[in-house]
C-alpha cells in the first residue's frame, strides 16, 4: 500500500504542482480567493471528486470527498490565502498542493478499505476566520481526524503555536494649539504612549512564550496642534487560554490607566477573532514522527510562535500541524526570501515528499481502524 500511495503521488504530483503555482502567479488575500478556489474545486472534480463549491455559505470555501462504505473519515486542510503585499510568503499554495496530493493518494485505496476521505478548502487563515466558521456551520462534525503540513525553514511533528488575539485601542481627547495653549488641549498621543510602554513594562512579568506586540495606527494629523484621537493595534499570543484571556484583562488594564492619567476617554475592541492554540494529538504526532524516519527525514530542534486557526480544529477534534522543511537555506516565512524560496525546486520537492507522508499518516489509520478510539481518547 506504500508503494500504490508513493505510485499514485509520482503520477499526479505534475499536475498538482501546476495548480500550486498557478495559486503563487495569482496571489489572493483572505476571504478572496475566488481563482484559487476555483481552480483547486475543477482540479478535484476532474480528478472524480465529489466536489461541494460554496462551502457552508462561504464563497471561497469548498469540500471535495471520495467514500467506500463506513470507517475512518479522514480531512486533509487546504489553505490558499496570500499576504497583503508578500503573496505566497507563508507557503500556502503548496499546503493546498500537500493536502490535495495526500487526499487523492489516500482515496485512490478505497477500493481496498473503507472509509472517507475529504480535501476541505478553508479560506482566511491570515484572518483567523476560515476554519472557526466552518466549524460553527457543523462542516466537521463526523470527522475522526484532520491533518495538513505547513511549510518552514525546519521540520517539526509537534510545533508550539499559540493562542492568539487583538484588540484596537482609542483614545479620544481634545484638541489645542500646541504652541499657544497647550494646556487646554488633553493630548490622545500621550495615552497611546502611555498603553504602549505599560505594555513592555508588562512583558518582564509574563511567562516565557507569552508575546505582546502592536502598531500604532493614528498618531495625529498635524504637527502644531494637540491629537485629539489615537489608535492603537496590539496582538497578545500565549500558550494556554486562560493565560491569554488573564494576559489580555492586564492589557486593557494598561489602556484604561493611560485613559485616566492623561483624561482621555477610551474605547477598545477586537480586530481579529481569538484563534485557540494548537492542541496537536499525541497519537497522530507519534504517527507522523514514524513516518518521517521511515522516509528518512530529520526534525529540527523545537518549534514556538506562530498562530493559525487550525488551532481551532485541533480543539473540535484529533488534528496535526507538523511543519516541513520547503526553504533550503532557512527562510523564515512571511518574508521576501521566503516567498522566492517558494518557488524554488527545493520547495516543490518537500512539497511532494509531505503530500507521501501525510498520504502513510492517513493509511496507517485504514490499517488500524482500531487507532481512532486511542485518538479520541
Amino acid at each position: 500500500m506504500k508503494d500504490r500511495i508513493f505510485s499514485e503521488v509520482e503520477k499526479n504530483k505534475d499536475g498538482i504542482l501546476a495548480v500550486s503555482d498557478y495559486l503563487m502567479e495569482n496571489p489572493e488575500i483572505a476571504m478572496e480567493e475566488r481563482k484559487a478556489a476555483d481552480k483547486l474545486a475543477e482540479y478535484l472534480k476532474s480528478e472524480g471528486f465529489e466536489v461541494e463549491e460554496n462551502l457552508a455559505g462561504m464563497a471561497t470555501a469548498f469540500r471535495a470527498t471520495k467514500k467506500n462504505g463506513e470507517g475512518p473519515k479522514l480531512a486533509f486542510l487546504a489553505e490558499y490565502d496570500a499576504l497583503p503585499g508578500y503573496g505566497h510568503a507563508c507557503g500556502h499554495n503548496l499546503i493546498a498542493a500537500m493536502s490535495v496530493g495526500a487526499g487523492m493518494a489516500l482515496a485512490s485505496l478505497l477500493d481496498t478499505y473503507q472509509g472517507e476521505v475529504s480535501i476541505i478548502g478553508t479560506p482566511g487563515e491570515e484572518i483567523g476566520e476560515g476554519k472557526p466558521y466552518l466549524i460553527e456551520k457543523g462542516v466537521f462534525d463526523g470527522y475522526d481526524a484532520a491533518m495538513m503540513v505547513h511549510p518552514f525553514s525546519s521540520t517539526c511533528a509537534d510545533p508550539v503555536v499559540t493562542t492568539i488575539g487583538g484588540y484596537d485601542f482609542t483614545f479620544e481627547g481634545k484638541t489645542a494649539h500646541a504652541g499657544a495653549k497647550p494646556f487646554e488641549g488633553v493630548n490622545a498621543l500621550d495615552a497611546v504612549v502611555m498603553l504602549y510602554n505599560g505594555v513592555s513594562v508588562l512583558r518582564q512579568q509574563l511567562r516565557d512564550g507569552t508575546r505582546i506586540h502592536g502598531i500604532v495606527l493614528d498618531g495625529g494629523t498635524v504637527v502644531n496642534s494637540i491629537p485629539d484621537r489615537c489608535r492603537i493595534r496590539l496582538e497578545v499570543r500565549a500558550r494556554e487560554l486562560d493565560y491569554y484571556n488573564e494576559v489580555t484583562e492586564k492589557v486593557i488594564n494598561c489602556a484604561k490607566a493611560a485613559a485616566l492619567a492623561t483624561g482621555c476617554r477610551l474605547e477598545y475592541s477586537q480586530f481579529e477573532r481569538t484563534c485557540l492554540g494548537l492542541n496537536e494529538n499525541p497519537v497522530l504526532v507519534k504517527i507522523f514522527r514514524e513516518r518521517l524516519a521511515e522516509l528518512g527525514i530529520s526534525e529540527g530542534p523545537p518549534v514556538f510562535g506562530g498562530s493559525t486557526d487550525m488551532g481551532d480544529v485541533s480543539c473540535k477534534l484529533p488534528a496535526i500541524h507538523p511543519f516541513l522543511k520547503c526553504a533550503e537555506n532557512d527562510e523564515f516565512p512571511h518574508t521576501e526570501e521566503f516567498l522566492e524560496a517558494m518557488k524554488k525546486p527545493y520547495a516543490r520537492e518537500s512539497a511532494v515528499t509531505g503530500m507521501k507522508l501525510l498520504a502513510l499518516t492517513g493509511l496507517a489509520l485504514f490499517e488500524n481502524p482500531e487507532l481512532i478510539d486511542k485518538l479520541k481518547a
